[in-house]
Order: structure tokens, then C-alpha cells, then sequence
């Protein structure tokens, strides 16, 4: 078992918590289909995740303090940004 020096386990263990919580609010059409589809079908999932990821971390500290939730919602959204370039083998 690793012993994390730097809380790595439990920021994971808390960026899952806050990911299925996401998965409860997404906007979403009757048929399922989320904003983030859309992207991927007009080929702007990268750079539209890219650049909503950099506005979380732009305005962490600024928009009620340094709250942990923006650095989370810029997190998922890079992680998306990778999904998109590294795991999504439908092509984009």
C-alpha cells in the first residue's frame, strides 16, 4: 500500500465524490444527451474543455475564496479534455 505524502488518495477520493454529484445535476435532453455530446459532435471537446477548465482555475480564490469545488470542476473538466484526446477511440 502507498503512503501518499501529499493527500493524492483522498483528493481523488473527493474529486469522485464531486464527479457523481455532477452526474445528478447535468443538464441533460430526455434522450440523455448532455452539452458535453454536442461538442464532441461538432469537434470542440478539446478546446471547449481546455478553456472552461482554465476559467475554474482563473477565478479560483476570487469567486468565494479558494473554495475547493472550483479547482474540482477545473479538474473534471480536464479530465474530460483528456477523455477526448486519449480515450474516446470514436475519433474527434
Amino acid at each position: 500500500m502507498i503512503k501518499y505524502k501529499y493527500a493524492e488518495d483522498i483528493i481523488l477520493d473527493e474529486m469522485m465524490e464531486y464527479i457523481d454529484k455532477t452526474y445528478e445535476e447535468h443538464y441533460k435532453t430526455d434522450e440523455n444527451v448532455e452539452c458535453f455530446d454536442a461538442w464532441l459532435a461538432i469537434g470542440t471537446a478539446n478546446t471547449t474543455s481546455r478553456d472552461t477548465a482554465m476559467k475554474y482555475l482563473w477565478r479560483y480564490g476570487k469567486k468565494n475564496g479558494k473554495n475547493k469545488t472550483d479547482l474540482y470542476k477545473a479538474m473534471h473538466y480536464i479530465m474530460l479534455c483528456l477523455y477526448v484526446d486519449h480515450y474516446n477511440h470514436k475519433g474527434e
